[in-house]
């Protein structure tokens, strides 16, 4: 590993990114409604392409990254980068309202609420669906089946910004002096840090109003990203192509905020309180089965270098 060069790729990314979603955030507060919302989303968009900018200045082996769509041979991969996310997200939604289950109903009415939040007319919108005959659940089911077959190829062109710097660049770095486990547990740190101005000052992920603000949210996005990390990078090393991992971060990122759905509206401010254990797909208690599933993949992988 050159460590020289591990650190001023850590150092000028955070430097860049971390810029920005402050400058995001601010702007989220001094701007009211959509517009606040779209400038620090803006922002968040153009981090993700920092990582692979600051490698590509750095040198990193583009070359070798895998650009070549590669079918044959990874169809397995290809079929679990785009399921693996909504069924680890379902079964997250399953056991956050097992625990709270007088915050679920599938009505809108805490859509309705998103919406107004920011300025949208909610009431013409969920007027116009109930006339076109859909109700909220076939609407739910719907943007389900849509997280599967299309989001995660229209999401995979953001997420190729960050996969290029992490699991292309950083993880292959550490994993030159360190053992595989240690650089999951380093590289997945390393990446949660990368979202932390945005948490801290803009609310990203958690709010700002949570039990354990904003300690616990961090802790919980850390272990999330330790786990997301094992997964990406064991597709990326089964699959030799760079797109199979952001197919996978474009998956994750469109199915996690179908929770939308399904919360009761009239519980709003208990549902800020608890919403760093869930339902959003990365809370301390929905995130489990993405914890769980990386366990079981990364044991086999590591069971499977043993064997080598």
């Amino acid at each position: 590993m050159d460590k020289k060069k591990v650190i001023k790729f850590v150092a000028i990314v955070y430097g860049i990114v971390w810029t920005l979603q402050i400058i995001g955030a601010i702007l989220q507060d001094r701007m009211a409604g959509m517009k606040g919302i779209i400038a620090f989303r803006g922002s968040l968009v153009i981090s993700m392409f920092i990582p692979m900018i600051v490698a590509f200045f750095l040198k990193a082996d583009f070359k070798g990254m895998g650009w070549k769509p590669r079918l044959r041979g990874n169809i397995k991969w290809l079929i679990l980068s785009l399921l693996l996310p909504s069924v680890c997200a379902i079964l997250g939604w399953i056991l956050f309202f097992i625990v709270f289950p007088d915050l679920f109903a599938m009505d809108g009415s805490y859509l309705i609420k998103v919406y107004v939040s920011v300025g949208m007319n909610a009431e013409e919108a969920m007027s116009k669906m109930n006339e076109s005959g859909m109700d909220m659940k076939t609407l739910f089911l719907l943007s389900v089946v849509m997280c599967i077959v299309e989001v995660p190829f229209i999401n995979m062109l953001t997420g190729i910004g960050e996969e290029v710097g992490w699991r292309g660049f950083l993880y292959p770095e550490l994993m030159k002096n360190m053992s595989r486990v240690k650089a999951w547990l380093l590289g997945g740190i390393i990446w949660a840090a990368f979202h932390f101005p945005a948490m801290i000052f803009g609310g990203y992920e958690y709010g700002k109003n949570y039990i354990g603000a904003p300690v616990l949210g961090l802790v919980t996005f850390s272990i999330a990203c330790i786990a997301l990390g094992i997964m990406h990078e064991i597709i990326y090393d089964k699959t030799k192509c760079i797109w199979y991992p952001a197919l996978f971060h474009g998956a994750i990122n469109g199915v996690t905020t179908l929770y939308v759905m399904l919360l009761d509206g009239d519980q709003i401010e208990k549902i800020d309180k608890l919403f760093v254990f869930g339902p959003f797909s990365l809370g301390l208690i929905s995130v489990i089965p993405f914890v769980v599933a990386a366990i079981i993949m990364g044991t086999l992988a590591l069971k499977k270098d043993n064997e080598r």
